[in-house]
């Protein structure tokens, strides 16, 4: 592999923290939800975060092409230090305004790190090298996932952000000593804008929409779906949940050595429907095995279409590749803003998760229908 091992674990260092807070949003929305704040109130930070990656991400882009991807990286881990440590805070408005803080700083790592890794890698190691980058938030989400919740009950809310907080903070310090890399030249802000309209920039995004902007609303939700499924063991589900996400990312970048990254990526598109689909009947239909069954197959889904989408940016499109970073990054933010507000509201309308689901899913087979439209002619 092309990227230097430790590049790949001072990056995945700040990555894996952010995720392990990112893995406890769905304990401390049950905590606000418990102090009788509305569940679409509660929900609300996850879409904060999900808007402080949307506004980042031009910047971030910017800053590395005027000085480094490196300075990038480490301001995004400095914000995101910040962002997780105020994760634990159970008053509203500190807890949104960490959600918020964790948003710039994800963004901007991740877009760095997307970036750094695009570059030193290899053609044919790209989807391999940013799927291992991406496993590594995963993990910190699987682990984030599982402890958070007996941590909380444990110690309180504030200690596990602050432990959380720790990895990232060490990546700040250690990122600007990563070996540097070359920068583009600057772009004028309109070759961004018109990343939004292009076809390539519109499937890209909708497809990390689906892939990553849908992946927060479960690590948002899935605690309190488990919550009102006393049948079913709450941890062992998450953790497998989690699990199979990240052996889905990390793999994900082999998919490339057995079809192509266009074709790896709707086939995965198509997974995820079918499996949050599968929830939604679970929860209809009242079955608590199926329902086990079916969340953890989601993981899977989230997973594999991650590496192929973001190796489209720099090898298979003949664009530039930092501004289609930014455009497929903050087109799958901006899209995914409203669900974790929107399954909020349906649970209070509906009095489940049944129809939040429903939605999620079409959600998802709508963003097959465009990438078969957008990136499905670019094969043919």
């Amino acid at each position: 592999m092309a990227l230097p091992r430790r590049a790949l674990a001072v990056l995945g260092c700040g990555l894996f923290g952010m995720g392990l807070a990112v893995g406890g949003f769905g304990t401390y929305v049950a905590e606000l939800v418990a102090r009788d704040f509305a569940p679409s109130v509660a929900g609300f930070g996850s879409t904060l975060f999900l808007f402080g990656q949307f506004v980042i991400v031009w910047p971030t882009d910017l800053l590395a092409r005027r000085r480094s991807a490196r300075l990038a990286a480490t301001v995004g881990l400095g914000a995101g230090t910040v962002g997780t440590a105020l994760g634990g805070s159970l008053s509203l408005p500190l807890a949104h305004a960490g959600r918020l803080l964790l948003g710039f700083g994800m963004g901007a790592t991740f877009l760095a790190s997307m970036n750094y890794a695009g570059v030193r890698a290899d053609d044919g190691d790209v989807a391999r090298t940013q799927g291992l980058l991406g496993a590594t938030f995963t993990l910190g989400l699987a682990v984030g996932i599982a402890v958070t919740p007996r941590a909380v009950a444990a110690v309180g809310p504030v200690v596990p952000a602050l432990a959380a907080a720790v990895p990232v903070a060490a990546s700040a310090l250690f990122a600007p000593s990563l070996q540097p890399i070359a920068s583009g030249e600057p772009r004028r802000f309109r070759d961004y804008v018109d990343a939004f309209w292009s076809p390539s920039g519109i499937g890209l995004g909708l497809a990390n929409a689906a892939s990553y902007g849908l992946l927060i609303v479960a690590t948002t939700w899935y605690t309190d779906v488990l919550s009102g499924v006393p049948a079913l063991p709450t941890t062992l589900v998450l953790v497998g949940f989690a699990t199979a996400t990240f052996l889905g990312r990390t793999y994900s970048g082999w998919l490339t050595t057995v079809t192509t990254a266009t074709r790896a990526v709707e086939g995965g598109l198509v997974f995820l429907a079918g499996t949050l689909g599968l929830v939604a009947a679970a929860l209809w239909l009242g079955a608590p095995l199926l329902l086990a069954v079916a969340l953890v197959l989601t993981g899977a889904g989230f997973g594999l279409p991650f590496g192929p989408l973001f190796s489209l940016a720099f090898t298979d499109i003949d664009a530039d590749a930092g501004v289609l970073l930014v455009g497929m990054t903050a087109i799958g933010n901006v899209v995914a803003l409203a669900y974790p507000w929107l399954v909020g509201q349906l649970l209070e309308v509906t009095a489940g998760y049944t129809v939040g689901f429903v939605v999620l899913s079409l959600s998802t087979v709508v963003v097959v229908g465009v990438w078969r439209q957008t990136m499905g002619k670019s094969e043919g």
